[in-house]
């Protein structure tokens, strides 16, 4: 008998218990569930405010293909400069050999000049002819290649791309101070071949046309 009226007693107290705590729990629990939702809602708005996936994608693409437009601008620039350094070279090579034969025909006199040095003088003229012409084209590549890097680089800035941009920027002024010094140079020993070539018309006249002589049945024969 008393421990039935002791079950009894404990079971009572448990459904109170229950009771009393469910009801807690639900006067709580929609308050702490609003609040988590209304958190979540609140930064759900922020982050679609600051990530537009749209735009985004976009923006990349555009940076991207502003990257592939520096790159193909720096490599043609680089590979014009490498051609305008080779061909001037080449150029003042060329410019060498004929002052050293002038030089020497000076020196010999017209008579006592070999024939095959005159061939050789009028061989040298001839490949000197078709550098400045290759000269002069690639300089002019050059223009155009600047001119593209120029637009691959303010576009590179728009897109917010900035250190391609600047990349680019320095490749254009590099190549600048190059072809600058490339033409500072030619222009060096044009000079001299020049001047000395008025020195030998001055000091033989006859110089100057054997070498048109020798000159004009060679290109006879390029035309036939």
């Amino acid at each position: 008998m008393f421990r039935n009226k002791l079950f009894t007693m404990l079971k009572v107290a448990c459904r109170v218990h229950r009771r009393t705590a469910v009801a807690r729990v639900r006067q709580i629990t929609p308050v702490t569930i609003g609040l988590i939702t209304a958190s979540c809602e609140e930064k759900q708005v922020d982050y679609q405010e600051v990530y537009d996936p749209d735009k985004l994608e976009h923006e990349f693409l555009i940076r991207q293909a502003s990257t592939v437009n520096v790159n193909a601008a720096t490599q043609l620039i680089t590979v014009t400069l490498v051609a305008i350094q080779d061909t001037s070279e080449r150029l003042r090579d060329a410019l060498s050999k004929e002052i050293c034969l002038v030089r020497q025909a000076l020196e010999w006199g017209e008579d006592g000049t070999p024939p095959h040095h005159w061939d050789q003088l009028v061989a040298i003229r001839g490949s000197l002819c078709d550098l400045k012409h290759n000269l002069r084209t690639l300089f002019s590549y050059m223009d155009y290649a600047e001119k593209l890097a120029t637009v691959a680089a303010e576009i590179s800035y728009l897109s917010g791309n900035i250190a391609a941009s600047d990349a680019i920027c320095e490749r254009i002024d590099h190549a600048c101070r190059s072809c600058n010094a490339q033409k500072q140079l030619t222009h060096d020993v044009q000079q001299e071949s020049l001047e000395l070539q008025q020195q030998a018309i001055v000091a033989a006249p006859n110089l100057q046309d054997k070498l048109k002589h020798d000159n004009e049945p060679k290109i006879k024969n390029t035309k036939t």
